[in-house]
Protein backbone atom coordinates (compact mmCIF):
# COMPACT_ATOMS: atom_id res chain seq x y z
CA UNK A 1 0.00 0.00 0.00
CA UNK A 2 1.42 3.39 -1.08
CA UNK A 3 0.30 6.98 -0.62
CA UNK A 4 0.49 9.33 -3.60
CA UNK A 5 -0.41 12.92 -4.42
CA UNK A 6 -3.08 13.64 -7.06
CA UNK A 7 -2.99 16.92 -8.99
CA UNK A 8 -6.27 17.75 -10.72
CA UNK A 9 -6.41 21.21 -12.24
CA UNK A 10 -5.71 23.69 -9.44
CA UNK A 11 -6.51 21.15 -6.73
CA UNK A 12 -4.06 18.84 -4.99
CA UNK A 13 -4.98 15.76 -2.94
CA UNK A 14 -2.16 14.46 -0.74
CA UNK A 15 -1.92 11.14 1.07
CA UNK A 16 -4.24 9.24 -1.33
CA UNK A 17 -3.93 5.51 -0.68
CA UNK A 18 -2.96 3.34 -3.66
CA UNK A 19 -3.21 -0.44 -3.35
CA UNK A 20 -0.68 -1.66 -5.92
CA UNK A 21 -2.22 -5.15 -5.81
CA UNK A 22 -5.70 -3.87 -6.74
CA UNK A 23 -6.99 -3.23 -10.28
CA UNK A 24 -6.83 0.26 -11.75
CA UNK A 25 -10.63 0.47 -11.62
CA UNK A 26 -10.49 0.40 -7.80
CA UNK A 27 -8.19 3.44 -7.73
CA UNK A 28 -10.42 5.23 -10.23
CA UNK A 29 -13.36 4.62 -7.94
CA UNK A 30 -11.39 6.31 -5.13
CA UNK A 31 -10.65 9.30 -7.37
CA UNK A 32 -14.32 9.53 -8.26
CA UNK A 33 -15.22 9.99 -4.58
CA UNK A 34 -12.59 12.77 -4.32
CA UNK A 35 -13.24 14.67 -7.54
CA UNK A 36 -16.61 13.52 -8.95
CA UNK A 37 -14.83 12.75 -12.23
CA UNK A 38 -16.49 9.55 -13.57
CA UNK A 39 -14.02 6.69 -14.10
CA UNK A 40 -14.73 6.59 -17.85
CA UNK A 41 -13.58 10.23 -18.15
CA UNK A 42 -10.44 9.85 -16.04
CA UNK A 43 -6.96 9.97 -17.55
CA UNK A 44 -4.18 9.32 -15.03
CA UNK A 45 -0.69 10.45 -16.07
CA UNK A 46 2.80 10.56 -14.55
CA UNK A 47 3.92 6.93 -14.80
CA UNK A 48 6.04 4.83 -17.15
CA UNK A 49 4.46 4.87 -20.57
CA UNK A 50 2.55 8.08 -19.94
CA UNK A 51 -1.10 7.20 -19.31
CA UNK A 52 -2.40 4.49 -16.95
CA UNK A 53 -4.48 1.95 -18.88
CA UNK A 54 -7.39 0.11 -17.27
CA UNK A 55 -5.74 -3.30 -17.67
CA UNK A 56 -2.35 -2.16 -16.39
CA UNK A 57 -0.59 -3.60 -13.34
CA UNK A 58 0.62 -0.99 -10.84
CA UNK A 59 3.75 -3.05 -10.14
CA UNK A 60 4.75 -2.70 -13.82
CA UNK A 61 4.31 1.08 -13.81
CA UNK A 62 6.99 1.77 -11.18
CA UNK A 63 4.82 3.94 -8.93
CA UNK A 64 6.73 4.99 -5.79
CA UNK A 65 5.78 6.25 -2.33
CA UNK A 66 4.79 9.93 -2.43
CA UNK A 67 4.78 10.11 -6.24
CA UNK A 68 2.73 12.86 -7.90
CA UNK A 69 0.14 11.69 -10.44
CA UNK A 70 -1.81 13.96 -12.78
CA UNK A 71 -5.56 13.51 -13.24
CA UNK A 72 -7.29 14.79 -16.36
CA UNK A 73 -11.05 14.82 -16.78
CA UNK A 74 -14.12 16.92 -16.07
CA UNK A 75 -16.36 16.32 -13.08
CA UNK A 76 -20.03 15.54 -13.32
CA UNK A 77 -22.16 18.65 -13.68
CA UNK A 78 -23.63 19.74 -10.38
CA UNK A 79 -27.35 19.87 -10.07
CA UNK A 80 -29.02 23.25 -10.55
CA UNK A 81 -29.88 25.04 -7.29
CA UNK A 82 -33.51 24.58 -6.26
CA UNK A 83 -35.96 27.20 -7.50
CA UNK A 84 -37.97 26.95 -4.29
CA UNK A 85 -36.81 27.59 -0.75
CA UNK A 86 -35.29 24.53 0.94
CA UNK A 87 -37.43 23.13 3.74
CA UNK A 88 -35.62 21.00 6.32
CA UNK A 89 -37.16 17.73 7.51
CA UNK A 90 -37.27 18.98 11.09
CA UNK A 91 -39.61 21.80 9.99
CA UNK A 92 -42.03 19.65 7.94
CA UNK A 93 -45.44 18.47 9.17
CA UNK A 94 -45.58 14.74 9.93
CA UNK A 95 -47.81 13.90 6.94
CA UNK A 96 -45.60 15.86 4.51
CA UNK A 97 -42.46 14.24 5.90
CA UNK A 98 -43.93 10.75 5.46
CA UNK A 99 -44.89 11.56 1.86
CA UNK A 100 -41.39 12.89 1.12
CA UNK A 101 -39.60 9.84 2.44
CA UNK A 102 -40.54 7.54 -0.43
CA UNK A 103 -37.20 7.62 -2.23
CA UNK A 104 -35.48 4.25 -2.30
CA UNK A 105 -32.11 3.94 -0.52
CA UNK A 106 -28.91 3.90 -2.51
CA UNK A 107 -27.10 0.90 -3.93
CA UNK A 108 -23.45 -0.16 -3.66
CA UNK A 109 -21.02 0.03 -6.54
CA UNK A 110 -19.40 -3.26 -7.56
CA UNK A 111 -15.63 -2.96 -7.12
CA UNK A 112 -14.64 -6.15 -8.88
CA UNK A 113 -16.73 -9.20 -8.00
CA UNK A 114 -18.00 -7.67 -4.75
CA UNK A 115 -21.69 -8.51 -5.26
CA UNK A 116 -21.43 -11.14 -2.50
CA UNK A 117 -20.29 -8.39 -0.12
CA UNK A 118 -22.80 -5.79 -1.31
CA UNK A 119 -25.76 -8.15 -0.82
CA UNK A 120 -24.64 -9.06 2.71
CA UNK A 121 -24.27 -5.39 3.69
CA UNK A 122 -27.69 -4.41 2.35
CA UNK A 123 -29.43 -7.07 4.45
CA UNK A 124 -27.38 -6.26 7.58
CA UNK A 125 -28.28 -2.61 7.15
CA UNK A 126 -31.90 -3.57 7.84
CA UNK A 127 -31.14 -4.94 11.31
CA UNK A 128 -31.69 -1.92 13.62
CA UNK A 129 -29.89 -3.43 16.64
CA UNK A 130 -26.78 -3.98 14.55
CA UNK A 131 -26.64 -0.41 13.22
CA UNK A 132 -27.41 1.15 16.62
CA UNK A 133 -24.72 -0.86 18.40
CA UNK A 134 -22.14 0.09 15.77
CA UNK A 135 -22.97 3.78 16.21
CA UNK A 136 -22.29 3.43 19.95
CA UNK A 137 -18.96 1.72 19.45
CA UNK A 138 -16.38 4.08 20.98
CA UNK A 139 -13.03 2.26 21.24
CA UNK A 140 -10.58 5.13 21.44
CA UNK A 141 -7.62 2.95 20.45
CA UNK A 142 -8.98 2.38 16.91
CA UNK A 143 -6.39 -0.30 16.24
CA UNK A 144 -6.03 -2.52 13.18
CA UNK A 145 -7.84 -5.24 15.14
CA UNK A 146 -11.11 -3.34 15.05
CA UNK A 147 -10.57 -1.54 11.74
CA UNK A 148 -13.39 -3.49 10.12
CA UNK A 149 -15.81 -2.42 12.88
CA UNK A 150 -15.19 1.25 12.13
CA UNK A 151 -15.35 0.63 8.38
CA UNK A 152 -18.65 -1.20 8.88
CA UNK A 153 -20.02 1.65 10.97
CA UNK A 154 -19.04 4.20 8.32
CA UNK A 155 -20.46 2.30 5.33
CA UNK A 156 -23.82 1.68 7.03
CA UNK A 157 -24.04 5.35 7.99
CA UNK A 158 -23.28 6.34 4.41
CA UNK A 159 -25.99 3.99 3.14
CA UNK A 160 -28.48 5.50 5.59
CA UNK A 161 -27.77 8.94 4.12
CA UNK A 162 -27.92 7.75 0.52
CA UNK A 163 -30.73 7.61 -2.00
CA UNK A 164 -31.35 5.92 -5.32
CA UNK A 165 -30.05 8.87 -7.37
CA UNK A 166 -26.43 8.00 -6.61
CA UNK A 167 -24.76 4.78 -5.51
CA UNK A 168 -22.32 4.48 -2.62
CA UNK A 169 -18.74 3.53 -3.59
CA UNK A 170 -17.49 1.29 -0.72
CA UNK A 171 -13.75 1.61 -1.39
CA UNK A 172 -12.73 2.01 2.26
CA UNK A 173 -14.83 -0.90 3.47
CA UNK A 174 -13.76 -3.27 0.67
CA UNK A 175 -10.09 -2.48 1.26
CA UNK A 176 -10.48 -2.95 5.02
CA UNK A 177 -12.35 -6.23 4.55
CA UNK A 178 -9.78 -7.66 2.15
CA UNK A 179 -6.90 -6.51 4.36
CA UNK A 180 -8.44 -8.06 7.48
CA UNK A 181 -9.34 -11.28 5.67
CA UNK A 182 -6.93 -12.00 2.77
CA UNK A 183 -9.04 -15.01 1.72
CA UNK A 184 -11.44 -12.51 0.14
CA UNK A 185 -8.58 -10.77 -1.69
CA UNK A 186 -7.77 -13.78 -3.90
CA UNK A 187 -7.00 -12.85 -7.49
CA UNK A 188 -7.98 -14.53 -10.73
CA UNK A 189 -5.41 -16.71 -12.50
CA UNK A 190 -4.36 -13.85 -14.77
CA UNK A 191 -4.01 -11.55 -11.76
CA UNK A 192 -6.18 -8.83 -13.27
CA UNK A 193 -9.21 -9.14 -11.05
CA UNK A 194 -10.68 -10.65 -7.90
CA UNK A 195 -12.34 -14.06 -7.78
CA UNK A 196 -16.00 -14.48 -6.86
CA UNK A 197 -16.58 -15.35 -3.19
CA UNK A 198 -19.35 -17.04 -1.22
CA UNK A 199 -22.00 -14.71 0.27
CA UNK A 200 -22.65 -16.94 3.30
CA UNK A 201 -18.93 -17.12 4.10
CA UNK A 202 -18.79 -13.34 3.81
CA UNK A 203 -21.85 -12.95 6.08
CA UNK A 204 -20.40 -15.24 8.74
CA UNK A 205 -16.96 -13.58 8.57
CA UNK A 206 -18.39 -10.10 9.13
CA UNK A 207 -20.66 -11.32 11.93
CA UNK A 208 -17.78 -13.13 13.68
CA UNK A 209 -15.59 -10.04 13.46
CA UNK A 210 -18.29 -7.80 14.93
CA UNK A 211 -18.93 -10.38 17.66
CA UNK A 212 -15.30 -10.15 18.79
CA UNK A 213 -15.63 -6.42 19.47
CA UNK A 214 -19.25 -5.28 19.69
CA UNK A 215 -22.03 -6.15 22.11
CA UNK A 216 -25.70 -5.40 21.51
CA UNK A 217 -26.29 -2.29 23.59
CA UNK A 218 -29.54 -2.48 25.58
CA UNK A 219 -29.00 0.96 27.10
CA UNK A 220 -27.54 4.30 26.08
CA UNK A 221 -23.98 3.27 26.93
CA UNK A 222 -21.13 2.26 24.61
CA UNK A 223 -21.33 -1.08 22.84
CA UNK A 224 -17.69 -2.17 22.70
CA UNK A 225 -16.99 -5.36 24.63
CA UNK A 226 -13.87 -4.05 26.37
CA UNK A 227 -15.76 -1.24 28.11
CA UNK A 228 -18.47 -3.61 29.28
CA UNK A 229 -16.22 -6.33 30.71
CA UNK A 230 -17.44 -5.92 34.35
CA UNK A 231 -21.02 -6.10 33.14
CA UNK A 232 -20.36 -9.21 31.06
CA UNK A 233 -19.04 -11.10 34.10
CA UNK A 234 -22.61 -11.09 35.38
CA UNK A 235 -24.22 -11.42 31.95
CA UNK A 236 -22.21 -14.25 30.44
CA UNK A 237 -25.34 -16.37 30.00
CA UNK A 238 -27.09 -13.50 28.21
CA UNK A 239 -24.98 -13.92 25.05
CA UNK A 240 -24.24 -10.21 24.89
CA UNK A 241 -21.84 -10.19 21.94
CA UNK A 242 -23.50 -9.16 18.70
CA UNK A 243 -23.42 -12.52 16.92
CA UNK A 244 -24.90 -14.55 19.77
CA UNK A 245 -27.30 -11.86 21.00
CA UNK A 246 -28.90 -11.41 17.56
CA UNK A 247 -28.38 -14.79 15.85
CA UNK A 248 -27.23 -17.26 18.51
CA UNK A 249 -29.20 -20.53 18.41
CA UNK A 250 -28.67 -22.96 21.28
CA UNK A 251 -29.08 -26.63 20.45
CA UNK A 252 -29.79 -29.44 22.87
CA UNK A 253 -28.11 -32.40 21.16
CA UNK A 254 -28.27 -36.06 22.17
CA UNK A 255 -25.45 -38.34 20.95
CA UNK A 256 -26.13 -42.09 20.71
CA UNK A 257 -23.34 -44.53 19.86
CA UNK A 258 -24.59 -46.46 16.84
CA UNK A 259 -21.93 -49.17 17.28
CA UNK A 260 -22.25 -49.96 20.99
CA UNK A 261 -25.22 -50.23 23.36
CA UNK A 262 -22.81 -50.19 26.31
CA UNK A 263 -22.17 -46.47 25.98
CA UNK A 264 -24.83 -44.24 27.59
CA UNK A 265 -26.38 -41.37 25.66
CA UNK A 266 -24.69 -38.00 26.00
CA UNK A 267 -26.55 -34.67 26.00
CA UNK A 268 -24.74 -31.45 25.07
CA UNK A 269 -25.67 -27.78 24.68
CA UNK A 270 -24.16 -26.40 21.49
CA UNK A 271 -24.30 -22.96 19.90
CA UNK A 272 -24.63 -22.01 16.22
CA UNK A 273 -25.44 -18.76 14.43
CA UNK A 274 -27.32 -20.17 11.47
CA UNK A 275 -29.30 -23.22 10.40
CA UNK A 276 -27.91 -25.11 7.42
CA UNK A 277 -30.44 -26.86 5.19
CA UNK A 278 -28.99 -29.68 3.12
CA UNK A 279 -30.94 -30.35 -0.07
CA UNK A 280 -31.74 -33.89 -1.24
CA UNK A 281 -34.09 -35.35 -3.81
CA UNK A 282 -36.80 -35.35 -1.12
CA UNK A 283 -36.39 -31.72 -0.03
CA UNK A 284 -39.37 -29.58 -1.02
CA UNK A 285 -39.89 -27.04 1.78
CA UNK A 286 -37.66 -25.05 4.11
CA UNK A 287 -39.33 -26.37 7.27
CA UNK A 288 -38.75 -29.99 6.28
CA UNK A 289 -35.14 -29.21 5.36
CA UNK A 290 -34.53 -27.76 8.83
CA UNK A 291 -36.27 -30.73 10.43
CA UNK A 292 -34.06 -33.21 8.56
CA UNK A 293 -30.90 -31.23 9.36
CA UNK A 294 -31.55 -31.70 13.11
CA UNK A 295 -30.86 -35.42 12.74
CA UNK A 296 -27.49 -36.52 11.40
CA UNK A 297 -24.76 -39.13 11.72
CA UNK A 298 -21.37 -37.93 12.96
CA UNK A 299 -18.08 -39.57 13.80
CA UNK A 300 -16.25 -38.95 17.09
CA UNK A 301 -14.03 -40.78 19.56
CA UNK A 302 -15.69 -43.42 21.73
CA UNK A 303 -14.20 -43.94 25.18
CA UNK A 304 -15.94 -47.31 25.42
CA UNK A 305 -14.60 -48.64 22.11
CA UNK A 306 -11.30 -46.80 22.29
CA UNK A 307 -11.57 -45.59 18.69
CA UNK A 308 -13.59 -43.42 16.38
CA UNK A 309 -17.22 -44.51 16.02
CA UNK A 310 -20.45 -43.49 14.31
CA UNK A 311 -22.95 -41.58 16.46
CA UNK A 312 -26.54 -40.63 15.83
CA UNK A 313 -26.97 -36.96 16.69
CA UNK A 314 -30.51 -35.70 17.40
CA UNK A 315 -30.92 -32.00 18.13
CA UNK A 316 -33.68 -29.73 19.38
CA UNK A 317 -33.63 -25.94 19.57
CA UNK A 318 -33.20 -24.74 23.17
CA UNK A 319 -32.93 -21.01 22.51
CA UNK A 320 -34.56 -18.91 19.76
CA UNK A 321 -32.73 -15.66 18.96
CA UNK A 322 -34.46 -12.49 17.74
CA UNK A 323 -33.12 -13.12 14.22
CA UNK A 324 -32.86 -16.46 12.46
CA UNK A 325 -30.41 -17.02 9.59
CA UNK A 326 -31.04 -20.03 7.35
CA UNK A 327 -28.68 -21.15 4.60
CA UNK A 328 -29.62 -23.42 1.72
CA UNK A 329 -26.57 -25.62 1.11
CA UNK A 330 -26.80 -25.42 -2.67
CA UNK A 331 -23.20 -26.14 -3.65
CA UNK A 332 -21.82 -29.69 -3.71
CA UNK A 333 -18.37 -30.88 -4.79
CA UNK A 334 -18.17 -32.74 -8.10
CA UNK A 335 -15.18 -35.03 -8.54
CA UNK A 336 -15.46 -35.09 -12.32
CA UNK A 337 -14.98 -31.33 -12.66
CA UNK A 338 -13.15 -30.63 -9.37
CA UNK A 339 -15.56 -27.77 -8.78
CA UNK A 340 -18.57 -27.05 -6.63
CA UNK A 341 -21.74 -27.54 -8.64
CA UNK A 342 -25.03 -25.88 -7.84
CA UNK A 343 -28.10 -27.83 -6.70
CA UNK A 344 -30.98 -26.28 -8.62
CA UNK A 345 -33.83 -28.22 -6.99
CA UNK A 346 -36.72 -25.87 -6.04
CA UNK A 347 -37.27 -25.50 -2.30
CA UNK A 348 -40.16 -23.30 -1.15
CA UNK A 349 -39.97 -21.09 1.92
CA UNK A 350 -42.73 -19.23 3.83
CA UNK A 351 -43.26 -15.65 4.85
CA UNK A 352 -44.05 -16.87 8.37
CA UNK A 353 -41.91 -19.67 9.80
CA UNK A 354 -43.23 -21.49 12.88
CA UNK A 355 -40.47 -23.52 14.57
CA UNK A 356 -42.22 -24.48 17.81
CA UNK A 357 -42.25 -28.19 17.00
CA UNK A 358 -38.48 -28.13 16.47
CA UNK A 359 -37.79 -26.88 20.02
CA UNK A 360 -36.92 -28.75 23.20
CA UNK A 361 -39.71 -29.67 25.61
CA UNK A 362 -38.75 -26.93 28.06
CA UNK A 363 -38.68 -24.26 25.37
CA UNK A 364 -41.99 -25.48 23.93
CA UNK A 365 -43.57 -25.18 27.39
CA UNK A 366 -42.26 -21.63 27.79
CA UNK A 367 -43.50 -20.61 24.35
CA UNK A 368 -46.91 -22.18 25.00
CA UNK A 369 -47.29 -20.25 28.28
CA UNK A 370 -46.37 -16.98 26.57
CA UNK A 371 -48.74 -17.57 23.65
CA UNK A 372 -51.57 -18.54 26.04
CA UNK A 373 -51.07 -15.22 27.77
CA UNK A 374 -51.27 -13.39 24.44
CA UNK A 375 -54.52 -15.21 23.61
CA UNK A 376 -56.00 -14.37 27.02
CA UNK A 377 -55.10 -10.70 26.60
CA UNK A 378 -56.70 -10.66 23.16
CA UNK A 379 -59.89 -12.32 24.41
CA UNK A 380 -60.05 -9.94 27.39
CA UNK A 381 -59.68 -6.96 25.07
CA UNK A 382 -62.45 -8.17 22.78
CA UNK A 383 -64.74 -8.91 25.75
CA UNK A 384 -64.07 -5.50 27.28
CA UNK A 385 -64.92 -3.77 24.01
CA UNK A 386 -68.09 -5.84 23.63
CA UNK A 387 -69.24 -5.25 27.22
CA UNK A 388 -68.41 -1.56 26.98
CA UNK A 389 -70.42 -1.16 23.79
CA UNK A 390 -73.44 -2.97 25.29
CA UNK A 391 -73.40 -1.00 28.56
CA UNK A 392 -72.77 2.44 27.09
CA UNK A 393 -75.85 4.74 26.81
CA UNK A 394 -76.67 6.51 23.58
CA UNK A 395 -74.15 9.28 23.08
CA UNK A 396 -72.96 11.70 20.48
CA UNK A 397 -69.85 10.80 18.50
CA UNK A 398 -67.86 13.38 20.45
CA UNK A 399 -68.97 11.89 23.79
CA UNK A 400 -68.03 8.40 22.62
CA UNK A 401 -64.53 9.51 21.59
CA UNK A 402 -63.94 11.18 24.95
CA UNK A 403 -65.06 8.18 27.01
CA UNK A 404 -62.21 6.41 28.83
CA UNK A 405 -61.13 3.10 27.29
CA UNK A 406 -62.00 -0.01 29.31
CA UNK A 407 -59.17 -1.87 31.00
CA UNK A 408 -57.66 -4.65 28.89
CA UNK A 409 -55.29 -6.02 31.51
CA UNK A 410 -55.46 -9.79 31.84
CA UNK A 411 -54.15 -12.03 34.58
CA UNK A 412 -50.64 -13.27 33.66
CA UNK A 413 -50.30 -16.91 32.79
CA UNK A 414 -48.14 -19.00 35.07
CA UNK A 415 -44.73 -19.81 33.65
CA UNK A 416 -43.83 -23.48 33.40
CA UNK A 417 -41.09 -24.92 35.60
CA UNK A 418 -37.53 -24.04 34.59
CA UNK A 419 -38.75 -21.33 32.21
CA UNK A 420 -35.97 -18.96 33.28
CA UNK A 421 -33.43 -21.65 32.44
CA UNK A 422 -34.66 -21.71 28.84
CA UNK A 423 -35.25 -18.05 28.04
CA UNK A 424 -31.76 -16.55 28.15
CA UNK A 425 -32.40 -12.92 27.17
CA UNK A 426 -35.32 -10.49 26.99
CA UNK A 427 -34.70 -10.21 23.24
CA UNK A 428 -35.38 -13.89 22.49
CA UNK A 429 -38.24 -15.00 20.27
CA UNK A 430 -41.03 -15.85 22.72
CA UNK A 431 -43.76 -16.81 20.21
CA UNK A 432 -41.77 -19.35 18.18
CA UNK A 433 -42.76 -17.56 14.96
CA UNK A 434 -40.59 -15.64 12.53
CA UNK A 435 -41.30 -13.25 9.66
CA UNK A 436 -39.18 -13.36 6.49
CA UNK A 437 -37.54 -9.96 5.89
CA UNK A 438 -34.38 -10.55 3.86
CA UNK A 439 -33.06 -12.90 1.18
CA UNK A 440 -29.66 -13.25 -0.49
CA UNK A 441 -29.95 -14.97 -3.87
CA UNK A 442 -27.41 -16.49 -6.24
CA UNK A 443 -27.81 -16.47 -10.01
CA UNK A 444 -25.65 -18.87 -12.01
CA UNK A 445 -24.60 -22.52 -12.00
CA UNK A 446 -21.26 -22.54 -10.15
CA UNK A 447 -19.98 -21.20 -6.84
CA UNK A 448 -16.90 -19.73 -8.53
CA UNK A 449 -19.07 -17.53 -10.74
CA UNK A 450 -22.56 -16.15 -10.88
CA UNK A 451 -24.07 -13.13 -9.18
CA UNK A 452 -25.47 -12.33 -5.71
CA UNK A 453 -28.41 -10.00 -5.06
CA UNK A 454 -30.16 -8.84 -1.87
CA UNK A 455 -33.94 -8.67 -1.41
CA UNK A 456 -35.36 -6.73 1.56
CA UNK A 457 -39.00 -6.54 2.65
CA UNK A 458 -40.59 -3.10 2.87
CA UNK A 459 -44.25 -4.04 3.43
CA UNK A 460 -46.67 -6.92 2.93
CA UNK A 461 -46.91 -6.01 -0.75
CA UNK A 462 -43.52 -4.51 -1.61
CA UNK A 463 -39.87 -5.62 -1.53
CA UNK A 464 -36.70 -3.84 -2.62
CA UNK A 465 -34.07 -5.56 -4.80
CA UNK A 466 -30.46 -4.44 -4.30
CA UNK A 467 -28.51 -5.47 -7.41
CA UNK A 468 -25.22 -3.71 -6.64
CA UNK A 469 -25.78 -0.04 -7.56
CA UNK A 470 -29.28 -0.67 -8.91
CA UNK A 471 -32.22 -0.57 -6.47
CA UNK A 472 -35.73 -1.44 -7.62
CA UNK A 473 -39.16 -2.13 -6.16
CA UNK A 474 -40.84 -5.50 -6.82
CA UNK A 475 -44.21 -6.94 -5.93
CA UNK A 476 -44.16 -9.35 -2.97
CA UNK A 477 -45.62 -12.09 -5.17
CA UNK A 478 -42.35 -12.25 -7.10
CA UNK A 479 -40.54 -13.59 -4.04
CA UNK A 480 -42.03 -16.99 -4.87
CA UNK A 481 -39.90 -16.97 -8.03
CA UNK A 482 -36.81 -17.34 -5.83
CA UNK A 483 -37.63 -20.92 -4.75
CA UNK A 484 -35.27 -22.37 -7.38
CA UNK A 485 -35.38 -24.68 -10.36
CA UNK A 486 -33.28 -22.68 -12.83
CA UNK A 487 -29.64 -21.64 -12.74
CA UNK A 488 -30.44 -18.75 -15.06
CA UNK A 489 -32.62 -16.99 -12.47
CA UNK A 490 -32.09 -15.90 -8.88
CA UNK A 491 -32.36 -18.69 -6.28
CA UNK A 492 -32.57 -18.12 -2.52
CA UNK A 493 -29.22 -18.90 -0.88
CA UNK A 494 -29.83 -17.36 2.54
CA UNK A 495 -33.14 -16.46 4.19
CA UNK A 496 -33.22 -14.02 7.11
CA UNK A 497 -36.14 -14.05 9.54
CA UNK A 498 -37.01 -11.72 12.44
CA UNK A 499 -39.09 -12.61 15.47
CA UNK A 500 -42.83 -11.97 15.59
CA UNK A 501 -44.18 -10.45 18.79
CA UNK A 502 -47.80 -11.45 18.15
CA UNK A 503 -49.69 -14.50 16.92
CA UNK A 504 -51.66 -12.65 14.27
CA UNK A 505 -50.53 -12.99 10.67
CA UNK A 506 -50.14 -9.65 8.83
CA UNK A 507 -52.32 -9.16 5.77
CA UNK A 508 -50.92 -10.81 2.68
CA UNK A 509 -48.70 -13.29 4.52
CA UNK A 510 -48.41 -16.99 3.84
CA UNK A 511 -50.11 -19.10 6.52
CA UNK A 512 -48.01 -22.18 5.86
CA UNK A 513 -45.18 -23.27 8.11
Amino acid sequence: MLTVTIKWGKQKFEGVELDTSAPVEIFKAQLYTLTQVPPERQKIMGVKGGTVKDDAQWTDLGVKQGQVLMLMGSAEKLAEPPQEKVVFAEDMPAQDLAAAQTTNPGGLANLGNTCYLNSSLQVMRNIPELSTSLQRYMNAANTNQDALVFAMRDILSELDRSNATKEVVPVKFVNSFRTSYPLFAQRTDDGRGYVQQDAEECWSTILNDLSNHVRVSRDAGPSNLASSAPLLKHMDALKDNMGDALFGIEMESVYTNAESDAEPKETKREGVRKLSCHISEKTAHLYNAIEVSLEETVEKHSAVLGRGAQYKKQSKIARLPPYLAVQFVRFAWRKDTNKRAKILRPVSFPEVLDVRQLCSEKLQATIAAHNDKLEEEKEAELKAKKDGAAAAPAATPMETEDAPAPSTEAAPAEAPPDAAEVMATPDDNKTGRYELFGIITHQGRTAEGGHYVAWVKQSAKKWLVFDDETVAEVDAERIKELHGGSGDWHIAYMCLFRKMETLSIPLGMDKDK
